[in-house]
């Protein structure tokens, strides 16, 4: 083969490969403005708006009568409440949006867009992560300059945890959307199961001042992980050395949940295909 066809040859392949990635790429970018516009139009002139912002000051305001403002536990609550809005982002949000996309019957269409349909479901992930951002920020901002909690943040901490939570949660995202879409009520799903996540991920005090019986399983879970890394580092100022016995486990769960939930929701997708009911409600 001559030079200047193995290099054409060479570049052609660098095209195609980088083809599909560049097509969900844009899928994920074009159902993230999709999902975002469609949220803004829902939230109205601001009545939404106030509403998603009252929520984390009336948790926290409550947070500080059930455990005073001094409590070491009000301060683990305040970090803990405000990553609890992404859990809370994780068990209902994608679900949902497939429930009312087969209500609206287009949900067929997605499945039949020509990319991943990982690509489109991080892109609805992604317009979800906006609000709940605001949501924990705003948590953040009521604890230290309503209650006075005092952050002493190790940022490069910060830095790795928060990402290694967010793709464990991702992983979970998928598992309990697939499950959704294969019950055809993720609401009802997500209400039981979300109640669950909060006795057992830490959300309200620490998972390890759960009962015995508590532990166990709530260690089976990476959001008791998470909660108690990210609260150590944005209060107690804990070097990556300090959050290794927490750390450690996340990472795993950062791994292994993301492909254990594409896995999974291929294979429901694939059972709701069979049954033929992936647009009946």
């Amino acid at each position: 083969m001559r030079p200047n066809a193995a290099v054409n040859s060479n570049s052609s392949n660098r095209n195609r490969t980088a083809q599909p990635f560049l097509a969900d790429l844009g899928a994920a970018l074009a159902s993230w403005r999709a999902m975002t516009s469609e949220r803004l139009y829902h939230f109205g002139a601001g009545g939404g708006f106030l509403t998603m912002l009252a929520i984390p000051i009336v948790q926290i305001g409550i947070l500080a009568m059930i455990y005073g403002v001094d409590s070491r536990l009000f301060a683990y609550a305040v970090i803990a409440q405000s990553a609890n809005a992404y859990v809370m982002n994780t068990v209902f949000w994608v679900g949902e949006i497939l429930d009312r996309e087969r209500v609206k019957g287009t949900l067929v269409a997605l499945f039949l867009a020509p990319c991943s349909r990982f690509a489109w479901l991080s892109g609805f992930i992604m317009a979800g992560l906006v609000e709940t951002t605001i949501v924990a920020c705003v948590s953040l901002l009521v604890g230290r300059f309503a209650f006075g909690v005092t952050f002493d943040p190790n940022l490069a901490a910060i830095a790795l945890v928060v990402p290694l939570f967010l793709a464990a949660l991702w992983g979970m995202g998928l598992i309990f959307s697939g499950i959704g879409l294969l019950l055809k009520k993720a609401n009802p799903f997500a209400n039981l199961v979300f109640n669950v996540l909060i006795l057992l991920g830490g959300a309200y005090f620490p998972v390890s001042e759960l009962p015995d019986w508590l532990r166990y399983p709530a260690r089976a879970l990476p959001i008791g992980y998470g909660l108690q890394a990210l609260a150590d580092a944005a209060i107690y100022d804990a070097s990556l050395a300090d959050l290794a016995p927490n750390l450690v486990p996340l990472a795993c769960f950062a791994v292994v949940l993301p492909v254990l939930g594409m896995l999974a929701f291929t294979w429901l997708e694939r059972l709701v295909r069979v049954r033929g009911e992936l647009d009946v409600y």
